[in-house]
C-alpha cells in the first residue's frame, strides 16, 4: 500500500535552501489508523520512514528501496486530527551511483516529531 494519498494526503512539494520540504495532511479514514490503536490512533513509526521513501521517490524521480536506518530518533506521537498538517523537510540529499542518502525532520509548526537519517538503494532493473 502506497501511503501517500491514503495514510497522508500530500499538499506540496518544493525546494527549499537546503533541500526540499513537503506538506502533508493525515487522513485519520485510513485503515492503518483503526488498527494502531483502535480509540487512540497515532501513525507508526513504520510509516513515517516508508512516507520519507515515497516522497523521496517522487523528488528524485526514480524508484528506490530503504537499505539502512542510520539514525532515528522518534520525539513525539503523530494523532491523526482531521486536517493535521504535517512537514517533511529533507536535507543534506547526496546522491551517488547506488543510492542515496538523506537527512528527514518531521514536525509541524509547534512540535518535531522525528529525525531520521536514511540510506536507499536504487531499484535494480
Amino acid at each position: 500500500m502506497q501511503l501517500i494519498d491514503n495514510l497522508l494526503r500530500l499538499i506540496s512539494i518544493a525546494d527549499s535552501e537546503n533541500g526540499y520540504v513537503a506538506e502533508l495532511e493525515t487522513i485519520p479514514s485510513c485503515l492503518i489508523y483503526k488498527a494502531h490503536f483502535p480509540g487512540n490512533p497515532i501513525t507508526p513509526g513504520v510509516c513515517i520512514i516508508q512516507a520519507a521513501g515515497e516522497l523521496l521517490e517522487r523528488k528524485i524521480n526514480r524508484k528506490i528501496w530503504l537499505k539502512t536506518v542510520k539514525n532515528v530518533k522518534f520525539l513525539s506521537v503523530i494523532i491523526p486530527d482531521e486536517g493535521k498538517k504535517i512537514r517533511y523537510t529533507f536535507s543534506n540529499l547526496v546522491e551517488e551511483e547506488n543510492g542515496c542518502k538523506v537527512q528527514v525532520l518531521v514536525s509541524d509548526e509547534t512540535t518535531i516529531y522525528a529525525k531520521i537519517s536514511l540510506v536507499f538503494s536504487y531499484e535494480r532493473l
